[in-house]
């Protein structure tokens, strides 16, 4: 733990280290003059803390906590003690009190007297009181303000609270200090399922890799063949099967209450006669799900078992209702994020659907999304939906909470939004504004107001453009609303400002720095799609494309601070800055001078995707080459073979022809099986050149690929490549046996 110190730069080994700011103050007095407990005097206290010879894990950690909290502010360390005298902090775990995260602190003449309930009460009320009372902050994993002083008093208290939801979870994509959770009042999933059965847990119970070939009847028929997606859970083997292997599993983890059976990430299912029966009568495919679970969880009745209600399986059933025994993970993930759900006009389907099993269960575990999977660093101005969601989800019986967030270093406000949503998640009704401002001037200090009109302009662009926000989106939507030029030139003023405000607070500056992530991704991955336009990474002069030099400071930039800050990845799929970087350097790597393809037009016998790139062929000869999002300078084909003709206009004699393709296996996107390069002078009679293979079975690849083939310095006019598919997804992909995709870039000739 490092104190925050002005050469904080030159000293520091790892920029984004451990802080803890300690604000010069000569005492911490109580709220109020009329009556105050003194607690430590000039660095002396006669306090002890009191802790029962019986007391449990939960009360011996919260002794502890604020023992050396009080030590860190005053330099006073209490003595914990068995004996309760007068004059002491008492530390007990109370069967009074209900909620098992509940708690009260109470002072009685010179005690203070903390009870809580059976599970973390006593931790969650010490932390209240250190919050509270004597102004501890952690504000976020790595930044802590404790303020420091010889002297200590508290008011008279009589204070009690307790959560609302008795689950509360943010995801975290990394190890966490469990003292960070504890102060944001969280839990982590492990606390509830057993290690391996949380969600997406068909493959596990029944791996296709030793059940598929010999029975492929176990798994979802799909477009009238067996693939590997689902299972088939008419199937009383499949039953069998699966009660099998929790017998098997569950004495390993005795402890564990909650166990998962639940389709796997894709969004297909068994459409066998047998479950199509069973859909038609409960008006939902989540019909052979519940059936199929309730059945697992008649042998296992003093365990929960989880299932989910996810995409094809959200809607509620008409006639079977899930055993009291069994969890259903209801997920939001179909619904615009720019406006409260219950007030969405596209968002009804949801309302109705949690409505619906509200009415039919219990027991409600809502999955909740509120990032941008696809882009997480990017601007994603969600803030104002968060409270009235929550509190929607809790008026419709959903009592525990997994909140999908963004929380590693660098993706958009992730420290703000954990310390937003645990709070209101333990409480959705308390004051937001105030929670936030408390933030931003905690965390930013004297450039909070700057951040501050960043998010306000942001979020005011969102709602007056009326656009959706979609959790798998690229930043190229918003580039007419929230993320307009002149919006995105406002929001570099508020940073520069703040940068200049916070220019002698090393550790503030670096909080403004790495909240510009976000803005400076926007702007690099918007000029990719303009490419050659005003916001774009291109000028051209005279025929030559010349790189703007801002758009390179900024990519260079964001590089550097994502490396000092330690930025772990920047998408769900874990791309990691440096591989963006380099991918994003490829834009720079333009082949214009000497390359024969640049301009030529571009033929081909299947039509690509008018998804991606309007499915304009031409981008696969304008000289820039893609990055790591398909989406941009990238064209793609699904489930199909395919060839690319290119005409030089007149014979030539290169050396090399090449062409680029993409790995994103979360996006269905493959490498070529192979690539075959011919030429021909007269468009006709083509001469094979060479065939490059892929080689394995891609569960690891460069994200960017180059096929390049040599050539003698024969002359040609034409060129073919054969593009040959993977053409469906391989055994070890979630979504085995769908249509796989090819992208390809940049084809060049030398």
């Amino acid at each position: 733990m490092k104190i925050l110190a002005a050469n904080f730069f030159m000293k520091a080994k790892k920029l984004f280290a451990f802080f803890v700011l300690l604000v010069g103050s000569s005492s911490l007095k109580a709220e109020s003059n009329d009556y105050a407990i003194p607690i430590v005097k000039n660095g002396k206290s006669p306090y002890v803390i009191f802790v029962g010879t019986g007391a449990g894990v939960a009360e011996k950690k919260a002794a502890l906590l604020l023992q050396n909290y009080i030590y860190k502010i005053s330099g006073c360390k209490l003595p914990t003690s068995t004996v309760k005298t007068s004059g002491v902090f008492s530390i007990k775990k109370s069967i009074n009190i209900k909620n098992p995260d509940g708690f009260t602190i109470i002072t009685k003449g010179s005690d203070i007297n903390i009870e809580g309930g059976a599970d973390k009460g006593c931790i969650y009320a010490v932390i209240s009181l250190l919050e509270q009372y004597l102004g501890c902050r952690y504000y976020s994993k790595s930044y802590k303000v404790i303020p420091k002083s010889i002297n200590i008093s508290l008011p008279a208290i009589n204070f009690s609270d307790q959560p609302k939801n008795y689950c509360r979870i943010v995801y975290f994509n990394e190890k966490v200090d469990e003292e960070y959770l504890d102060w944001n009042r969280l839990n982590m999933a492990d606390e509830y399922f057993a290690d391996g059965y949380y969600v997406h847990t068909f493959h596990y119970l029944v791996p296709p890799k030793e059940n598929f070939l010999p029975h492929p009847e176990y798994f979802s028929l799909v477009n009238g063949r067996r693939v590997t997606n689902q299972l088939c859970l008419t199937n009383p083997e499949v039953l069998r099967l699966v009660i099998a292997k929790l017998e098997k599993d569950i004495p390993l983890q005795p402890g564990k209450l909650y166990w998962s059976v639940s389709q796997n990430d894709n969004n297909t299912y068994c459409t066998c006669e047998n479950c199509e029966k069973v859909k038609l009568a409960e008006g939902s495919p989540a019909g052979t799900i519940i059936r199929f679970v309730n059945e697992v969880a008649k042998h296992f009745p003093k365990k929960i078992i989880s299932t989910l209600a996810y995409q094809y399986s959200r809607h509620a059933l008409k006639i079977t209702r899930p055993a009291a025994n069994v969890q259903v993970m209801l997920c939001t993930i179909e619904v615009n994020r720019s406006q409260p759900i219950e007030q969405d006009p596209g968002s009804q389907s949801f309302v109705k659907d949690i409505t619906d099993w509200g009415k039919i269960c219990n027991n409600i575990y809502l999955w909740d999304y509120v990032i941008d999977f696809a882009h997480s660093i990017s601007p994603f101005p969600n803030l104002h939906v968060l409270q009235p969601n929550i509190q929607f989800f809790y008026k419709n019986q959903a009592r525990m909470h997994f909140q999908q967030a963004n929380t590693s270093t660098g993706l958009e406000f992730s420290e703000l939004k954990v310390y937003l949503i645990s709070r209101l998640v333990w409480n959705p009704d308390i004051n937001v504004s105030k929670a936030i401002d408390e933030f931003l001037i905690g965390y930013y200090g004297k450039a909070s107001p700057f951040i501050k009109n960043y998010i306000n302009r942001m979020q005011t662009g969102l709602i007056k453009s009326g656009d959706r926000l979609d959790i798998y989106e690229h930043p190229l939507v918003h580039r007419n609303g929230f993320l307009s030029l002149a919006n995105v030139n406002k929001y570099n003023d508020f940073f520069d400002q703040a940068e200049v405000a916070v220019r002698d607070d090393s550790a503030r500056l670096i909080h403004v720095k790495i909240s510009r992530l976000p803005l400076q991704y926007a702007m690099m991955e918007i000029g990719k799609t303009d490419i050659f336009g005003t916001r774009g990474w291109y000028i051209e002069r005279n025929n030559q494309l010349q790189v703007e030099e801002r758009m390179k400071r900024i990519m260079e930039d964001f590089n550097n601070i994502c490396i000092k800050a330690s930025v772990p990845y920047i998408n769900e799929s874990r791309l990691s800055p440096k591989l963006y970087y380099e991918a994003s350097k490829r834009l720079l790597d333009i082949e214009v001078n000497g390359n024969y393809a640049f301009r030529k037009k571009v033929t081909s016998n299947a039509l690509p995707s008018p998804d991606n790139s309007n499915g304009d062929l031409s981008i696969l000869t304008n000289g820039v080459k893609g990055g790591s999002d398909y989406k941009v300078q990238w064209i793609g084909w699904q489930g199909t073979d395919f060839n690319l003709e290119i005409d030089m206009q007149h014979s030539v004699r290169p050396t090399a022809i090449a062409i680029s393709s993409l790995w994103d296996p979360s996006g269905w996107i493959l490498h070529p099986a192979s690539i075959s390069c011919l030429v021909s002078n007269d468009g006709k009679k083509y001469i094979p050149i060479g065939k490059i293979f892929t080689e394995g079975d891609q569960q690891k690849e460069n994200i960017n690929r180059e096929f390049e083939f040599k050539l003698s310095g024969a002359a040609f006019r034409y060129v073919k490549l054969e593009v040959k598919s993977t053409l469906v997804l391989p055994f070890w992909h979630g979504s085995a046996g769908m249509k796989s995709w090819v992208f390809v870039d940049e084809i060049v000739v030398r």
